[in-house]
């Protein structure tokens, strides 16, 4: 216990030595009291007068730093200008992918000039209730792309055509991980050969 907060609760009372205290004699006490009236503490500051009650002075707290909240960002809906039956939907297309893309899309008989390609980072929103309106687009292939990410309220499963509106949807993995599977290819093939033989 600090010595100074034991002689203000003890104040009239007769103090025994502490052995963790170096203060041998009231007249130590005494003096030291002096000594820390004299620094005026800035949280307690002890007067003569009143040697009872403390006055407490309040430090002003450090002011607050300002931080600025980021408004939150809005998604760009740009309205679809769809010229082909067939859509396709990727979150970012490479080089390499896009002639994969352009494999697949000749097996079924088609080139990339015979599509609309949409890439989520260039494009950030499509509008569902326009891309419905349209009546162009009749097959809408998603590679690695969720609808759910559009703010579109339709439930796909992997590889599994689904028909919305007169359109039909299939859901697939991304471009580069059918590049790397055997498997996902020939899943893939298998859908696309439902889809394009209606």
């Amino acid at each position: 216990m600090n010595h100074i907060l034991a002689q203000y609760l003890f104040n009239k009372e007769i103090l025994y030595k502490n052995p963790q205290t170096n203060i041998v004699s009231e007249k130590e006490i005494v003096v030291e009291k002096k000594e820390i009236s004299s620094v005026k503490a800035t949280s307690i500051e002890v007067t003569p007068a009143a040697a009872t009650t403390p006055k407490i002075t309040a430090t002003p707290p450090p002011p607050a730093p300002v931080v600025e909240i980021p408004k939150p960002v809005v998604p760009v809906t740009i309205p679809l200008k769809l010229n082909h039956k067939v859509l396709v939907l990727t979150e970012v297309i490479s080089e390499d992918e896009k002639v994969l893309l352009g494999n697949i899309l000749k097996a079924v008989g088609l080139s990339l000039a015979q599509i609309d390609l949409i890439e989520m980072q260039k494009t950030q929103q499509i509008d569902y209730p326009s891309f419905i309106a349209q009546k162009v687009t009749t097959k809408f292939i998603s590679f690695g792309v969720g609808l759910s990410k559009l703010n579109w309220d339709i439930l796909l499963i992997p590889y599994q055509i689904r028909t919305v509106a007169a359109i039909d949807f299939l859901l697939a993995n991304e471009l580069s991980a059918i590049a790397a599977d055997t498997k996902l290819k020939k899943d893939l093939w298998a859908a696309l050969q439902k889809m394009f033989s209606k």
